[in-house]
Parts: C-alpha cells; sequence; structure tokens
C-alpha cells in the first residue's frame, strides 16, 4: 500500500497507484482515474482536480503544487507526465484542455501552464484562447515561467527564467524572452569530448568529496576514468568497490549509504542513474547532531 500523509484524500473511480508512491500531507486529489507509477513522491500542501491523470515512475512534485482551476472538469482536462520528471514549488498546470509533458523535464518553482485564457466577452470582440499544451522531451522550464495555450515545446530544450511562452518551439534550442524567441537553433544536445567530460566529472566528484568530509565520511576514495566512476569505501579492515557507468547510467557492485549519497549528487548535476530505491543523501553532520 502506497503511503499518503495527514488530512490528504483521493478521490476517484479508478485508482493505480504503486506501493512505493509517497503522498505527503494536506494533498487533495479528485479525478476520474489517476495512475501513479512506482517511486513518485508528491509533496505537501497539493490539490489536484482533473479528468484523467497518469504519471510515470520517479515523479517529484515539491509542496504547493496546483492542477486545476478553470475548466479543469470536462472530459478534455486529461494529464500525462512521463517518467523522471521534476514539479517544483508553487507551479499551476491549468488543464482546461489536455497537458503532455515528456520524460526527463524539469519545471520550476512557480511556473504557469494554461490551457484556456478568456475573461471579456467574445461577442463584443475581445480574445479567448483555448487549446492543449504539449512539451517534449528533456525541457527544462525554468522558475516563474508560463506557458500560454496551444503550445508545443519540443524537445532537448532549454527556455530562460521568466520567459513566456507563446508559440511552438522546435528541438535542440535554447529560447527565452517575453514573448519567448529562439536565440539559438540546433544547441541540444551537445556530444562533448572526453577530456570535457573528464574536466566536469572531476570537479564534481572534488565538490562531493568536500561535502562528503564535512559529513564526517572519510574512509572513502573517488576516481573517474573512461566513463566510469569507482568509489572505493574501506569497511572493516577491508575495502569495496562500487562502479558508477556514466555511459549505461548503471551501478555495479552493489549499494551503501556513501553510493546513495554520490547518487543524490551527481542527480544535482543533471547525472541521474535511477535505480529501485529513491534519491537519498548522508545528512550533515550538524543535522545528526541537532536531532
Amino acid at each position: 500500500m502506497y503511503k499518503i500523509g495527514k488530512n490528504s484524500k483521493i478521490l476517484a473511480n479508478e485508482i493505480d497507484i504503486d506501493s512505493s508512491v509517497v503522498i505527503g500531507d494536506n494533498v487533495s486529489i479528485t479525478c476520474n482515474e489517476i495512475k501513479l507509477d512506482r517511486f513518485c513522491k508528491i509533496g505537501n500542501n497539493i490539490n489536484i482536480v482533473c479528468n484523467n491523470l497518469e504519471v510515470g515512475e520517479f515523479l517529484f512534485m515539491a509542496d504547493g503544487v496546483e492542477i486545476g482551476r478553470g475548466g479543469s472538469t470536462t472530459l478534455n482536462s486529461n494529464v500525462k507526465i512521463g517518467k523522471h520528471v521534476g514539479i517544483f514549488e508553487r507551479t499551476i498546470i491549468n488543464p482546461s484542455e489536455s497537458i503532455e509533458i515528456g520524460d526527463d523535464v524539469g519545471i520550476g518553482a512557480e511556473v504557469m501552464i494554461w490551457t484556456h485564457g478568456a475573461w471579456l466577452d467574445v461577442l463584443q470582440g475581445f480574445p479567448s484562447d483555448f487549446g492543449p499544451v504539449k512539451i517534449g522531451n528533456n525541457v527544462w522550464l525554468p522558475a516563474r515561467s508560463i506557458v500560454l495555450p496551444n503550445v508545443t515545446i519540443g524537445d532537448d530544450i532549454v527556455i530562460g527564467i521568466g520567459s513566456i511562452i507563446n508559440r511552438d518551439l522546435p528541438n535542440g534550442c535554447f529560447a527565452a524572452g517575453s514573448p519567448c524567441k529562439v536565440i539559438k537553433e540546433n544547441c541540444y544536445p551537445r556530444e562533448l569530448h572526453e577530456s570535457e567530460k573528464t574536466e566536469l566529472v572531476e570537479n564534481i566528484l572534488k565538490d562531493w568529496k568536500k561535502l562528503l568530509d564535512d559529513k564526517g565520511w572519510y574512509n572513502v576514495v573517488v576516481k573517474y576514468k573512461d566513463g566510469n566512476i569507482c568509489l572505493t569505501e574501506m569497511v572493516d579492515g577491508g575495502s569495496s568497490t562500487v562502479i558508477f557507468d556514466l555511459d549505461n547510467r548503471t551501478i555495479q557492485n552493489g549499494s551503501s549509504k556513501i553510493v546513495e549519497d554520490l547518487r543524490d549528487y551527481l542527480r544535482r548535476r543533471g547525472i541521474k542513474i535511477y535505480t529501485d530505491t529513491p534519491f537519498k543523501s548522508i545528512s550533515p553532520k550538524y543535522m545528526r547532531d541537532i536531532n
């Protein structure tokens, strides 16, 4: 059975929620059908109203998100979210019409996604706009951006903070502005030289090792070579080595608190390795002391 917090409720005709799902406090979900795949985590103080909600594995939904508002009880009010998606604090998603969000999409804090916009009388010549929104795979939609109705955002796109997206965006671009315009075409994804990868990963590991030392974990050696991170932990007079295969996004030879801490730190740089456990870091020493 999935975990559900205090003062939370789900009202639906069909419920398909994996046992690994965690739902926080003060969450209200009202749908005709709801499906949440494994390791989805829904935060606190969230309100969801739509016809159908379908979510892939490893969704992270932060506190204060709202899916609903005007028109969210119609037959077209269907929300489909892919796997490995992050939706952050106080985002508003309005499914008056259908909304589709692809895999590996990040939606920053206080983003607004609208599928309708109307107030004044259309019989007096005022505008109204109703239409679906589709967001492709590998998209970063940062804080306080606004997506308007009838917009398709392609794959592999980075959007500038605070942009207003009122037109379709092609695959692989960087776009920004109000209204949003393509600044650079065909720039993502970009293949890196091995020397660039080595420098990036070694700097990440250097920063992580400093944090690990501050957490009080010293008996760890970590090295990067040929697409692999070798993490050796000294345990009970011996040693244990785990391999992070960054090309295939896999971990070989087991897990531990240290392995999970590094996996979570890599995630913060967008290097996500998904396993059968949620991401989790070791608490800083000061937090362990005060507890």
